[in-house]
């Protein structure tokens, strides 16, 4: 088996409350003051209160401005070659920054034996994974893989690949880097899939090194991992590029799915992990959104106590796409070390496809 040893979080240096940015973008996603109200209200409800950026844009406070360009009346964005620029480097920075986190006196980076990277924000060749060995100065024969392009459930499936990795080789060190920068792809037009974009995601990293459970390291055992894909959805979340950046689809469809199929779902993960709801005492699920927790309580049995380091999460960071879900399993942590009352977690997130990941982690 495997065991996850360390886990940490970082955020970029641009904070901006909820409705800073809603002043910020206001003059782009409404034209009217109806649709100005409208906006204001979407923001206020979102359940979001700070948000993190990798660019200064969302705060008028900063004074300006790398992605989004507004001259009175004229309004412009930046094209997808100066955003993957921007991403490049912060992208690398921040991975630097939590890399460092995870591993802190644990050991040094050149012990690290596999990088598995995960981004959907950014691409380049070379990739991210080759400029973190450089920056840090891996073995230059580490293992190395990126899971890309997956969306918002892509940390369980790098998760998954680190698990599997570790409890087959005894010496294994493998870490997992999530990094994502959505502001970069803040779009101008006034489709409710860019409004609704801006309203909630945010940026954000996380890492977690996986060892093989043999390792003399405290941590908590990654048992089994369950995935199902419902084709209802298969239009309803999607992430495409062009020209002026990766563009998301998120139709007000998703929590409508969510809430008639979850159950089902976690239902089967939870047979299929052998464990009974009763046993999990903390569910670890991705805040794709206030709604969409919303949607996750009104369709299991799952509560809203137990969702507390999930609306936490959503409250102060937003959703930052894959690393979020990491967000929310090192809040559990840090409270299973607090009263150690947590032995069974679940952890859940959602993305393109529409597809379902989860896992099951137990205490060592």
């Amino acid at each position: 088996m495997s065991k996850i040893t360390s886990i940490a979080t970082a955020v970029p240096v641009y904070q901006q409350s909820q409705m800073q940015i809603y002043d910020a973008v206001r003059a782009v996603h409404a034209g009217t003051e109806e649709e100005a109200r409208v906006l204001r209200f979407m923001y206020k409800s979102s359940g979001i209160e700070t948000r993190y950026a990798a660019v200064p844009d969302f705060n008028l406070e900063n004074g300006r401005n790398e992605i989004l360009h507004i001259d009175g009346a004229d309004i412009n964005t930046s094209g997808l070659e100066d955003r993957l620029k921007i991403y490049d480097k912060a992208a690398l920075d921040l991975s630097i920054d939590v890399i460092r986190k995870c591993l802190h006196e644990y050991m040094n980076p050149s012990d690290i034996t596999h990088l598995i990277t995960v981004s959907c924000t950014g691409m380049q060749a070379p990739g991210l994974d080759l400029s973190i060995v450089k920056e840090l100065k891996l073995c230059p024969n580490i293992y190395r893989t990126s899971v890309n392009f997956m969306g918002c459930y892509a940390a369980i499936h790098g998760l998954k690949h680190a698990h599997y990795i570790a409890e087959k080789e005894p010496d294994a060190k493998v870490l997992v880097v999530c990094v994502e920068l959505c502001t970069l792809h803040f779009q101008k037009d006034r489709s409710i899939d860019n409004i609704t974009s801006t309203v909630i995601f945010g940026d954000g990293a996380a890492a977690v090194l996986v060892e093989n459970s043999g390792s003399k390291r405290a941590g908590w055992e990654l048992k089994k991992f369950y995935s199902e894909i419902n084709f209802e959805g298969i239009d309803d979340m999607a992430w495409k590029i062009s020209k002026d950046g990766f563009l998301m689809t998120l139709t007000n469809k998703v929590p409508e799915i969510l809430e008639k199929k979850c159950k089902d779902i976690m239902d089967h993960a939870l047979q299929y992990y052998g464990i009974t709801s009763e046993a999990v005492d903390s569910w670890c699920v991705h805040p794709g959104g206030k709604k969409i927790l919303e949607a996750v309580e009104r369709g299991s049995s799952v509560t809203r106590e137990q969702l507390q380091e999930s609306y936490a999460v959503l409250k102060e960071y937003g959703n930052m796409s894959s690393p979020t879900v990491l967000f929310v399993l090192e809040k559990i942590l840090r409270r299973a070390e607090q009263n150690g009352s947590v032995k069974n977690i679940v952890g859940m997130a959602f993305g393109p496809g529409l597809t379902l990941e989860t896992f099951h982690l137990a205490n060592a």
